[in-house]
């Protein structure tokens, strides 16, 4: 059986089923078949026959030895093993093959540095646009590391594919040093179960993560030698060398990694409390500067529709129709709060 062929299997039978029924009663008794499902289970034949169907492709049932129309139930383990074995063993080899050619490819490192005359040639910016080759690049960098490497990153979809780029998912496969890492994410992150078991497994290796309210936007500085950033459109990336500019953006990063809280992955209810007050409070700045929604969703890396709800609460709360009334009365608040502290 294929892939694709455990892809068409039918859904595992459950209770209140027809399927789960006759895989029930086929536990409880010597032996089922059709007629008796139909009596004792008060289906109809078709209904019976789409059953022992299902549970026969599942390997749930088989015939009794010799027969031809009873059938006894199978350990879900055993039915398992039946349909997975040869898929497991096809993935393990696969996996094992993907590893051996990432160690061949990597022992190429050393002989790529001694010999390749290009190297200290590079330019101070470099675009890349193909997808595998920004890959390439990415992993080359953040091997190459040796002292650290600063990231920030949106909390939608961390370590997945955004686009046709796939600007996190290499972390896990690169061969990059976890201790190396210091992952700046938006407080956002925190509210995201597959981005919290993230985390806990790179903290584990020995990483750092960090969340902020508007951390920078995605961007990654290796060793204070070199930067990437996305390209402003499609999928490529801009590999930076000039010293200057990488000084500033690690400057900007490492200003940011400074002011922001640790993040162990760990989720808490006053932390979370904590972390909604404050994306609140920055949602309030920003509709005093009279940014627009769609641009206060992007830097604080929550959806569209998330910001426009919460606005919408905090409008509430101010007692505010529009938003023009909303700044005046956050202005009297601040100025009250202001001649109070003096």
């Amino acid at each position: 059986m294929s892939i694709s062929g455990i892809t068409d299997l039918p859904d595992v039978p459950q209770a209140g089923t027809a399927a789960g029924d006759v895989y029930t009663l086929a536990l409880r008794s010597e032996y089922v078949d059709l007629q008796r499902c139909v009596r004792e289970l008060g289906i109809s034949e078709a209904e019976a026959a789409a059953a022992f169907d299902d549970l026969l492709r599942l390997r749930l049932l088989h015939l009794v030895h010799g027969c031809t129309y009873a059938y006894v139930a199978v350990n879900p383990m055993s039915a398992s093993l039946q349909l997975l074995a040869t898929q497991d063993e096809a993935l393990r080899r696969r996996q094992h093959e993907l590893e051996r050619l990432r160690q061949q490819m990597h022992s190429l490192l050393p002989l790529y540095r001694a010999n390749f005359s290009g190297e200290p040639h590079h330019p101070h910016v470099q675009r890349v646009e193909d997808p595998r080759a920004a890959r390439g690049v990415l992993t080359t960098i953040t091997v190459e590391a040796k002292r650290e490497i600063l990231f920030s990153l949106p909390a939608q979809d961390p370590w997945e594919e955004p686009a046709d780029l796939d600007r996190g998912a290499w972390l896990r496969s690169a061969g990059t040093r976890s201790d190396l890492l210091r992952v700046l994410l938006p407080e956002s992150a925190r509210f995201d179960v597959r981005v919290r078991e993230r985390v806990e497994t790179l903290i584990a290796d020995g990483g750092q993560v960090r969340t902020a309210v508007s951390p920078p936007a995605w961007l990654l500085v290796a060793d204070a030698e070199v930067a990437v950033v996305p390209a402003e459109e499609g999928p490529g990336l801009s590999v930076v060398r000039e010293r200057s500019v990488v000084a500033a953006l690690r400057h900007t990063l490492t200003g940011a990694w400074d002011e922001a809280r640790p993040f162990d992955g760990s989720y808490d209810h006053d932390g979370a409390r904590s972390t909604s007050a404050l994306i609140d409070d920055a949602i309030l700045r920003m509709l005093l500067n009279g940014l627009e929604d769609k641009v206060i969703a992007r830097r604080l890396d929550i959806s569209l529709r998330t910001c426009q709800r919460r606005i919408a609460d905090l409008m509430d709360a101010l007692g505010a129709r529009t938003r023009l009334q909303a700044g005046y009365v956050l202005g009297r608040r601040g100025r009250g709060e202001e001649r109070k502290a003096a």
